[in-house]
């Protein structure tokens, strides 16, 4: 099970469900904190996903939620960005590209 970190402007913004979400490896190695861009499904328990891997979620400051979700990764998107503006929050490029894929 390895385990991964995505970042959210609130943790109130996490809801279960097919997510498109950058995530973080947090897996010791070369390649932690390697970023994928990815479609998965989350929920706060793992019994839910099959075979899911660990899924933290941290604030924009870096506080982490006290205990973990978890994902099952559905797909490694190829492109490693989202479309938006130079200035565009990243956070919010992602969920338009949410809403354009129909996951809202």
């Amino acid at each position: 099970m390895k385990e991964w970190q995505t970042f959210l402007r609130r943790f109130s913004d996490m809801r279960e469900g097919k997510r498109e979400l950058f995530i973080k490896d947090l897996t010791p190695g070369k390649a932690k904190y390697d970023t994928k861009h990815v479609i998965g499904q989350v929920a706060k328990t793992k019994g839910i996903l099959k075979n899911p891997d660990i899924l933290w979620l941290a604030g924009e400051s870096g506080e982490r939620v006290k205990e973990p979700w978890y994902i099952s990764i559905e797909q490694v998107l190829e492109e490693d960005w989202v479309a938006g503006k130079p200035w565009e929050d990243v956070l919010e490029a992602v969920e338009k590209s949410e809403k354009a894929r129909g996951f809202k």
